[in-house]
């Protein structure tokens, strides 16, 4: 009898010992199992855009993979337009890129870094390296998303020909591209200056100056002038 007793404990104690054993593992097995995977972000392209008044901040990007490509373009009234392009990554909700620009002719190149909320981007603001006078994100803690800068999403759409208003780009028949209206055309502001809000017209040369291309606010298709008479009093 007693020793049927100190069988039955000793099985018992087996018993206990196997479950204990049999915890351990499959907590440790859920443990290793469990990964944290990085979020890894994909949109088709899109456009987003800031115009106050005179002032136009323009975003067009692509994100494959948390990697940033697009065009990105400043044009901030009385002050010279920067137009460029956009190389990065998303960190998280944070895009950092490098901006490859032109502005009256020179190329230049600096940092940029936007916050994404929702369907905005707010442009950042960090330190500045005092030996280039750039802007450097190196120290994440110090950037500042507190400026006025804020993208909503826009109209991203292209006409038949891939030019999109947005970027106040427009098809150019004697061009046969697309062109920029600011950069690439000669503005003719209207004479009744007492209506701020009407709309300029614009025109631009063939590259032999044979011909003209006129835009006007209120026609769709452009005016292609022939040049005429002799040189020194041309006429289109």
């Amino acid at each position: 009898m007693k020793t049927n007793i100190c069988m039955l404990y000793a099985a018992v104690a087996v018993i206990l010992l196997l479950s204990c054993n049999s915890n351990t593992t499959q907590s440790g097995t859920v443990q290793k199992n469990t990964v944290i995977k990085p979020v890894t972000v994909t949109e088709p392209a899109a456009c987003y855009a800031m115009i106050t008044g005179k002032d136009k901040v323009l975003l067009h990007i692509t994100i494959t993979e948390n990697k940033v490509t697009g065009d990105l373009i400043y044009s901030f009234f009385e002050k010279d337009k920067n137009t460029g392009t956009i190389n990065g990554e998303m960190n998280g909700d944070t895009l950092f890129a490098g901006y490859k620009f032109r502005s009256e002719g020179k190329e230049s190149y600096r940092q940029v870094v936007f916050l994404k909320n929702g369907s905005e981007f707010r442009e950042g603001y960090g330190n500045v390296n005092i030996t280039t006078g750039q802007p450097d994100f190196t120290d994440k803690a110090a950037i500042k998303f507190e400026g006025n800068v804020v993208l909503k999403k826009a109209d991203c759409k292209k006409d038949g020909h891939g030019c999109m208003a947005l970027f106040g780009t427009a098809w150019s028949v004697i061009k046969n591209n697309c062109v920029d209206l600011s950069t690439a055309a000669i503005q003719l502001n209207p004479i009744e200056l007492k209506d701020k809000s009407k709309t300029p017209a614009f025109l631009i040369f063939s590259d032999n100056n044979l011909k003209a291309e006129l835009y006007l606010p209120e026609n769709s298709a452009t005016i292609i002038l022939e040049r005429k008479c002799k040189e020194g009093n041309f006429t289109w």
